[in-house]
């Protein structure tokens, strides 16, 4: 034999110990920077209790909250405007709905509240209290930013490279202004500190039939650390060329009051 049995077992930790590592770091690289944080500094976006066995209920309130987001997305796109966020609450047997919404057109029509409020009450059969607020900033979070950039492909038909150095430029001069996120421990004061953004798939005329990956970023951003607050989102686009993927990160770091 040319290794005792002890010499074995020694070699055979190292490279368990070492494959651990390999599958860590990659582990690193591809999970999500969003639910690395959940429960240590950032929140959930939707929470759902559940008390005792009927789970219908709890599982038609979700799929509820799922056509509410895609009908209100919709009907925000065909009038010129992207949705930021959405939050549904349940107060006082009454459904509160508010909608933050970005105007790409100046002079913007205003939107038929009544209609809106029906078509929810159908499904819902509660009594709704609906509110729009407006926000101002393309970086106020990485989920407009990418309904912004979908919606420059399909009405603008923008080149990817373009659309990506535009954007580029717009992050980067309103990488200084202040933004409030909601945390463990509060309401805390964040400035970006770096961004991310990836194209990947099929996005121009091209012989070769391979997708392409697209890259820009600014700053750092370190996506295993725990100490930052990182906002990232990614979507599906749909262009005539093919499908592509689109994956954004900011990363924020913090301010004190």
């Amino acid at each position: 034999m040319l290794f005792s049995d002890k010499k074995l077992i020694k070699t055979n930790e190292a490279h368990k110990k070492l494959l651990n590592l390999i599958k860590y770091y990659n582990m690193s690289q591809k999970i999500n920077p969003t639910s690395l944080k959940l429960g240590i500094l950032q929140l959930w976006n939707f929470n759902l209790p559940k008390y005792g066995k009927q789970f219908k209920n709890y599982k038609r309130r979700i799929q509820i909250y799922k056509y509410i987001c895609y009908y209100v997305k919709h009907v925000l796109r065909s009038h010129k405007l992207l949705l930021n966020k959405i939050n549904i609450r349940c107060i006082n047997q009454q459904v509160l709905i508010t909608v933050s919404l970005f105007c790409l057109q100046p002079n913007f029509n205003l939107l038929n509240k009544n209609f809106l409020l029906n078509t929810i009450f159908n499904w819902l059969r509660t009594p709704l209290i609906l509110h729009f607020y407006q926000t101002f900033s393309l970086n106020s979070s990485s989920f407009l930013l990418s309904n912004y950039i979908t919606y420059l492909i399909k009405e603008k038909n923008i080149s990817a490279k373009k659309l990506l150095q535009q954007v580029y430029l717009l992050l980067k001069s309103q990488s200084k202004n202040p933004k409030l996120v909601y945390t463990i421990s509060g309401v805390r004061i964040v400035n970006l500190k770096g961004f991310k953004i990836q194209f990947s798939g099929c996005f121009e005329a091209s012989r070769s039939q391979m997708a392409k990956i697209i890259k820009c970023n600014f700053g750092s951003v370190p996506l295993t650390k725990l100490n930052g607050f990182i906002d990232y989102s990614s979507n599906t686009v749909f262009t005539k060329f093919g499908t592509c993927g689109l994956k954004i990160w900011l990363f924020y770091e913090f301010k004190s009051f």
